[in-house]
C-alpha cells in the first residue's frame, strides 16, 4: 500500500493533478516524448491543419513555449509545416506518418494511465 492509498482523505485537486502528471510522464518516457510534446501531438491529431498560436491558446501556453515545442517536435520528424501562402506568415501544422503513429501510442498509454489513476483513487484501493 503506498502513501497515496493510506491517506483516507481525498487528495486535493493539486495533489491529484501532480500525481496524474507523474503517471503520464512515467508512461510516456519509453516513447521518448514529454507530456507537453504529447499534448501538442494529440491536439494536432484532433485538429489537423492548425496554427501554432491555436495550440498555444488551447493548451494555455506562452506563444514562445508553443513555438519552441513545435520546433522540437518538427526536428523529431513528428510534424511538418507546409507553407500556405507566399509571405510565410500562415503555417498550418500537420502530423507526419511517424507523428500519427506516435499519437496512437500516446492515446493507448493515456488509456492505461487513466485506469491506473482510477484504481489508485478508488475506495477499494485503500
Amino acid at each position: 500500500m503506498n502513501s497515496f492509498q493510506r491517506n483516507h482523505h481525498k487528495p486535493s485537486t493539486l495533489e491529484a493533478v501532480l500525481r496524474l502528471q507523474g503517471l503520464f510522464r512515467h508512461r510516456l518516457h519509453p516513447l521518448g516524448v514529454s507530456p507537453l510534446q504529447a499534448s501538442v501531438l494529440l491536439y494536432l491529431d484532433r485538429h489537423p491543419q492548425c496554427e501554432v498560436m491555436e495550440i498555444a491558446s488551447a493548451l494555455c501556453l506562452q506563444n514562445l513555449s508553443a513555438v519552441k515545442s513545435v520546433q522540437l517536435i518538427q526536428r523529431q520528424g513528428w510534424i511538418r509545416k507546409p507553407q500556405v501562402n507566399s509571405n510565410r506568415k500562415i503555417v498550418k501544422l500537420q502530423l507526419t506518418a511517424k507523428g500519427t503513429a506516435l499519437a496512437r501510442k500516446i492515446k493507448a498509454n493515456i488509456a492505461v494511465t487513466d485506469k491506473l489513476f482510477a484504481l489508485a483513487d478508488s475506495p477499494k484501493a485503500a
